[in-house]
């Protein structure tokens, strides 16, 4: 759930899902899917309805495909991009050429890959992609500490998300992981175009 200063109860939902290890696309792997929307408190200020889906290696978790469709205002997104993480490049649905590192990570195969680090106090590196370029994303651990969520005390490393850009906190991206053998994304904190936002694991 995903929360703004200022607007009683949630402003959105993302639904996350895991389909079975299996064969997509000629690949080995699975195929992981978010759905996000606005709910009624934001609509009138604005209206989203977004997916990618994300078809990632078992072994890895390096994405082989991706799949975006985004609905933001009046801005509208669909993209297609098919990945080879051997020769590090990626190709779109008009057949242009992207260059990206071996090793990079679309939004989605990250979000479950950052659950298998150790998250030990030291700073892990790694690429991802943003707007169909590849960025070098930081991830710190700050802290560990108790987060309060809801009625529940759990728990929780709290971790910074930096990039390589001329504004490497340009969004103050914080995230709290459970400090358990799950793992699970507890509460992530960013600044974005419509104020201070905050996404509870719910």
């Amino acid at each position: 759930q995903m929360f703004l200063p200022g607007i009683q109860g949630a402003v959105g939902t993302a639904t996350f899902q895991v389909r079975a290890h299996s064969k997509y696309f000629d690949h080995d792997g699975f195929q992981f899917t978010v759905a996000a929307q606005t709910t009624n408190a934001l609509q009138k200020l604005f209206v989203a309805n977004d997916s990618i889906t994300s078809y990632v290696d078992p072994k890895t978790l390096l994405p082989f495909r991706t799949e975006l469709h985004f609905v933001e205002g009046r801005n509208r997104l669909n993209s297609k991009l098919t990945i080879n993480q051997d020769y590090g490049s990626i190709t779109t649905e008009s057949g242009n050429r992207i260059e990206i590192p071996v090793g990079t990570h679309d939004y989605l195969s990250f979000f479950y890959m950052l659950r298998t680090l150790s998250l030990k106090p030291k700073q892990t590196a790694l690429s991802i992609l943003v707007n169909n370029q590849p960025k070098t994303l930081y991830i710190t651990p700050l802290k560990r500490e108790n987060l309060q969520l809801g009625s529940q005390t759990i728990p929780a490393i709290l971790i910074s998300l930096t990039t390589d850009d001329g504004e490497a906190d340009k969004y103050q991206l914080r995230g709290w992981i459970s400090d358990d053998k799950r793992r699970l994304p507890l509460r992530l904190t960013a600044m974005t175009e419509l104020g201070a936002i905050r996404v509870d694991l719910a």
